[in-house]
């Protein structure tokens, strides 16, 4: 076996952090973050995204209490109420940037094109020594035409995921991956 370059070891590293620091990110490494996501690649070029980049505590703990008062008694969603018992916030973990991203409606590929700039995003964050997590249960902001007009959505794009970043306050374990999900054809 070869020994691991930086971004495989990056890429293996990375973990979905749910505790963080009450401490700020620098702007500097917010900055690198969000031009790692302009980055990915994207169909056509046509970069069909927007990044909406949240700071603001008292609007990140709104937020994260319109989504969990939407989904708190919701069957499919019993470990919300599980979080409660140990967090204050069980949406965005209180952590101190949240980043939305939204997709052109009209572009087919926009979901896939977000996605890879969201995952650039991450690892990013993980090379910047911070933690991350992708946060699917915010599309249930949908509904709230207040709060998305005062986080700038645009009627034009549609939420296609939100990420949360923080100096992580734990060390996840590595999950088992599954292998017997490759074929190989010859």
């Amino acid at each position: 076996m070869t020994a691991m370059n930086e971004t495989i070891k990056t890429i293996k590293e990375r973990r979905s952090v749910r505790t963080y620091k009450d401490k700020p990110i620098e702007k500097e490494k917010i900055n690198e973050i969000l031009e790692c996501g302009l980055m990915a690649p994207n169909a056509r070029h046509l970069q069909p995204w927007k990044f909406i980049v949240v700071t603001n505590k008292d609007l990140i703990r709104e937020t994260a209490k319109r989504v969990q008062d939407k989904v708190i008694d919701n069957p499919r969603y019993p470990f919300v109420k599980e979080r409660l018992k140990t967090k204050e916030d069980a949406i965005f973990y209180s952590a101190p940037l949240v980043i939305f991203i939204l997709g052109d409606k009209k572009n087919k590929w926009s979901k896939i094109d977000c996605s890879l700039a969201a995952e650039n995003m991450m690892l990013a964050s993980k090379s910047l020594g911070l933690g991350s997590c992708p946060i699917g249960m915010a599309r249930h902001l949908k509904d709230e035409k207040d709060l998305i007009e005062k986080l700038g959505f645009d009627e034009n794009y549609e939420l296609i995921i939100t990420l949360v970043f923080g100096y992580s306050d734990e060390e996840p374990e590595l999950k088992e991956r599954k292998k017997d999900v490759v074929e190989w054809i010859e």
